[in-house]
């Protein structure tokens, strides 16, 4: 197994190459972006979602004046079908035009906001990606992600120009919008329960259009209550209500 500090080593005779690698830190968030940045210097396309964390040690603060302080140690490991993936993507060399403009474009807006970050981007059948990635990213992604989102649609209307058939264009930071979604949809079974149980329905905080979407289909088949989007942008919610006898 690798050292702290040290790339991932290839284990021969494995049917699937394993890229792994071990880091120290002071917490156990430091030492998951660093070993996640260790990572990358084999696998630069990775993804933080394509990732697994082991937490081998949590770290201690120590006594007094930090004696006998231990620092946070983590494994980060890719998963094997997220590697053959990021393979594929460097491996096809030159990136499709779509995906080379959306990357010279998100790549030239984050430099002008200021913020030091790597993007790369890739097609998927119709989907084009750019994927963000960098230490602090939090003044990208926004509010619930409103300025990532201002991001997206932008690189929407660059990337399709005149096109007859439009693209779909995600433009995500750090795995942002699998984390967001997961918490919609937590979100979501939560207050569906809610309305089940006191009988009443539930405005939500409002959301972008992407966020109620995520919220609609999750309950779009929940036999004990319905939703629908209220209010006008910026303000539109979705409100949970309870399902109608024979509705």
């Amino acid at each position: 197994m690798a050292e702290p500090d040290d790339l991932p080593s290839l284990d021969d005779g494995e049917e699937e190459t394993e890229f792994a690698t071990i880091a120290a830190a002071g917490t156990i968030e430091e030492a998951k972006r660093k070993a996640l940045a260790q990572l990358r210097k084999v696998v630069p396309l990775v993804n933080e979602a394509d990732v697994d964390f082991l937490v081998m040690e949590e770290g201690s603060r120590g006594g007094f004046f930090g004696r006998g302080k231990a620092e946070a140690r983590v494994e980060a490991r890719l998963r094997p079908v997220a590697e053959r993936i990021a393979r594929e993507r460097e491996e096809d060399g030159e990136p499709s035009a779509g995906a080379e403009v959306l990357r010279e474009f998100v790549q030239t807006t984050v430099a002008l906001m200021g913020i030091e970050a790597g993007v790369s981007a890739f097609e998927s059948g119709d989907v084009v990606h750019a994927d963000i990635s960098g230490d602090d990213l939090g003044l990208l992604i926004g509010r619930h992600g409103a300025t990532i989102d201002a991001l997206q649609y932008l690189a929407a209307i660059v990337v399709n120009g005149d096109r007859r058939e439009r693209r779909q264009v995600v433009v995500d930071a750090e795995g942002y919008r699998e984390r967001r979604e997961i918490a919609l949809v937590s979100l979501a079974d939560r207050m569906a329960q809610k309305v089940v149980r006191e009988g009443g329905p539930i405005a939500l905080k409002p959301m972008t259009a992407a966020e109620r979407k995520v919220v609609h289909l999750h309950l779009k088949d929940h036999p004990r209550v319905t939703t629908a989007s209220e209010g006008t942008e910026p303000f539109r919610a979705v409100v949970i209500s309870p399902r109608r006898p024979g509705a």
